[in-house]
């Protein structure tokens, strides 16, 4: 793998030397609307040992996408230097036709430009959707694929990306991302699939440039953002082709916002997981069958606040779990949307250590 690294990172400084200038925010739009190219070149990483066998040559992919840049009639937009919003398409060879086949993407995605002033040397792009690959592991026909299990996983895209300005209508990006697919453990396997890759973005702007609005900034009264929410899935546990398990899960959180950007705080969380009955089972250990399942953890949190639209991160440790071979810690990354004053849709997943443990769906109410 190192070579692999060896060789696309040689590719990467040529073309950011091509594109040497940064871009610069202007008094308007390029356009109403954006339509973009990409063409992609990279490979599967190997997180996990029993990834390596799935490796046999490198990928590509070609991604098409649609979207609008900001003109900062909201002051979130102005906030977050101006950034686009947009929905891609990705179509990409997995490198192994045999055992992986090809990938699909579609997901929503925001392209913040970094940095301050005028000026941006570097934007970093943000996706998260839905994915399909057309070869999961099977028992019988695709053994060797302990990637992923399922057919339609969820997708979180992460680009780091360059541009310069070739017309008044036209650039170019060069950019390395990584795009990872996983079910949450709704389907096993599921190690997931990590691409990363190289990127070269051809953008063309279509419709009538609008004026960029003037900022007029608000004060900013930092104050608390509370939140209840509950959510539910399912899950699997080996060996592949088990039974299905109900999980849920009720959290409480308080975060200090103390910018417009960003808030932080503590949070109180209750899972339930009818798999840990089983799991203590073939641990020689006899469940109580709700206490068991029952697990109470703490939790710092983190929120990274665009309008409605928000992401969260946590990291928290058990304070009451019969289950001890997950180990005392885990984590969380998820989304937010505020359909209202109060009511949001939240979409998360809870991970040990990096290893997938659970998605969850659900709604809360922010007080």
């Amino acid at each position: 793998m190192n070579s692999h690294w060896r060789k696309l990172l040689l590719i990467f400084p040529v073309l950011c030397c091509c594109l040497f200038e940064s871009h610069a925010q202007t008094d308007s739009t390029n356009g109403s609307f954006d339509i973009t190219i990409e063409g992609h070149y990279g490979f599967i990483m190997a997180h996990r040992p029993s990834i390596i066998s799935l490796q046999d040559r490198h990928l590509g992919g070609v991604v098409v996408s649609i979207s609008k840049p900001s003109h900062g009639n909201k002051q979130w937009q102005h906030q977050y230097h101006l950034p686009h919003v947009g929905i891609k398409y990705g179509f990409f060879g997995l490198g192994n036709k045999e055992k992986l086949g090809y990938g699909h993407t579609i997901y929503p995605y925001v392209d913040i430009p970094l940095g301050s002033g005028r000026k941006h040397f570097l934007n970093l792009q943000l996706g998260w959707g839905i994915g399909y690959i057309t070869k999961p592991f099977d028992r019988f026909e695709n053994y060797k694929n302990m990637a992923i299990g399922s057919h339609l996983n969820a997708v979180i895209a992460i680009n780091f990306n360059k541009d310069i300005k070739i017309t008044s209508r036209d650039k170019l990006k060069t950019g390395i991302g990584i795009t990872h697919f996983s079910n949450g453990s709704l389907v096993i396997p599921n190690l997931g699939i990590n691409i990363t890759t190289l990127q070269l973005h051809y953008i063309h702007s279509f419709g009538k440039k609008k004026e960029i609005a003037p900022y007029n900034q608000k004060p900013f009264h930092r104050s608390y953002r509370k939140a209840l929410f509950i959510a539910a899935g399912m899950r699997q546990i080996p060996p592949s082709g088990g039974k299905n398990y109900f999980i849920a899960s009720m959290s409480g959180n308080m975060f200090k916002q103390y910018s417009e950007r960003a808030a932080a705080g503590i949070g109180l969380d209750y899972f339930y997981d009818e798999s840990n009955n089983e799991k203590l089972r073939r641990l020689d250990v006899k469940p109580q069958p709700f206490w068991s399942a029952s697990r109470i953890g703490l939790a710092g949190g983190y929120e990274v606040i665009m309008s409605d639209f928000s992401i969260t991160l946590q990291l928290g440790a058990y304070i009451k779990s019969q289950l001890k071979s997950d180990g005392t810690f885990y984590s969380r990354i998820g989304i937010r949307y505020l359909f209202n004053t109060h009511m949001f849709a939240c979409v998360s997943l809870k991970t040990h250590w990096g290893k997938a443990d659970f998605g969850e769906w659900g709604v809360g109410y922010k007080f």
